[in-house]
């Protein structure tokens, strides 16, 4: 039984960029319509790209809900049991569930932002969106944005190169690496339309510079998908191989570390420790000196020249045990 293809991005991505923007017009569809649901039927979209919601932003967005109302419709599919997946518009969403607990009320700008009415339900456009669609249009829309973390950046790029390529993620990274190697015209082309619409630079450089950053160790992708981890902390935690340091500074990263204090600790203990020979070495030159030296011996009290001759014939002790092993070594290698 021949394998089914996966579906394909359009040729031109100006029309998913269309079907993102309904979360912020009217429906245009003929048997579309603006209709009303309420917030706690709703959940977020399981392909949505973004995963770290800036929760400063979203109390902003919350007030300007609370004082303006919803000016956009959500876009929304219907599940099982009387919900609705969120396809787009969920920082709204997200927003406006802060403010739907009574008991844990938000005040932002001194202003208690009162729960009624107008929060309770939201204005949704409901459709039947396929998976794939799904994961494109919240690419698409996640994309648009200017805050979007890195790593939600990479994430939403690659479902786009997904579904442009007819391939499944996991094949991305090794599918553009080929085509570095050995250009296919088809693919090429198809990649150079579709990075060409997003203008975020082209695929050659995004695979480069950027999409690396998902062989980052897991902790750390983790961190940075819930956590928004900045990408250059990321990155430079990811470059130590020692699997406890790095979960030792990625705790002092996301409990506020600057850049510059994590690369100097992990500088800092990288550094191989000076070996116990060395050490010795060093110490044995400094004492070394001061006994060679009359005026510091005979400048010491009469109880500290008693434990110096205590400690030099201990050292004495030790060089001779050293040399009496030593000795009983050669003879047994004579007989």
């Amino acid at each position: 039984m021949a394998k089914a293809k996966r579906p394909t991005l359009s040729n031109s991505l100006a029309e998913l960029v269309g079907e993102a923007s309904l979360t912020a017009q009217a429906p245009v569809a003929p048997d579309e319509r603006v209709t009303e649901l309420p917030h706690d039927v709703l959940e977020p979209n399981p392909y949505q790209p973004r995963r770290h919601f800036d929760q400063t932003a979203l109390e902003q967005l919350a007030f300007s809900i609370s004082t303006h109302g919803l000016l956009q419709p959500l876009l929304v599919r219907p599940v099982a049991d009387g919900r609705y997946q969120i396809v787009g518009g969920e920082r709204r969403w997200r927003a406006v569930q802060l403010m739907s607990n009574p008991e844990q009320p938000l005040t932002v700008e001194g202003r208690l932002l009162v729960w009624n009415k107008d929060t309770q339900r939201l204005p949704v456009v409901i459709r039947e969106v396929p998976d794939e669609e799904m994961r494109v249009l919240a690419a698409v829309e996640n994309l648009q944005r200017t805050d979007l973390n890195v790593i939600d950046e990479v994430d939403a790029t690659v479902a786009l190169i997904s579904a442009a390529l007819g391939i499944s993620e996991d094949e991305v990274s090794s599918t553009l690496s080929r085509l570095v190697r050995t250009p296919d015209e088809a693919q090429v082309q198809a990649l150079d339309t579709l990075f060409g619409q997003l203008g975020r630079g082209g695929w050659k450089s995004f695979f480069k510079n950027k999409l690396r950053i998902r062989r980052l160790p897991s902790e750390v992708l983790t961190a940075m998908r819930e956590q928004g981890l900045d990408y250059r902390k990321a990155t430079l935690l990811g470059s130590s191989n020692n699997e406890e340091q790095r979960r030792e500074l990625l705790a002092m990263a996301l409990q506020g570390a600057s850049l510059e204090t994590l690369d100097g600790e992990l500088k800092r203990r990288s550094q191989p420790e000076e070996t116990a020979p060395l050490k010795a070495l060093e110490l044995s030159r400094a004492v070394g000196r001061k006994l060679a030296s009359k005026t510091v011996v005979t400048g010491l009290s009469a109880s500290r020249q008693k434990r110096l001759e205590r400690l030099l014939t201990q050292l004495n002790q030790l060089f001779d045990e050293q040399e009496n092993e030593e000795r009983g070594r050669g003879r047994k290698t004579e007989i």
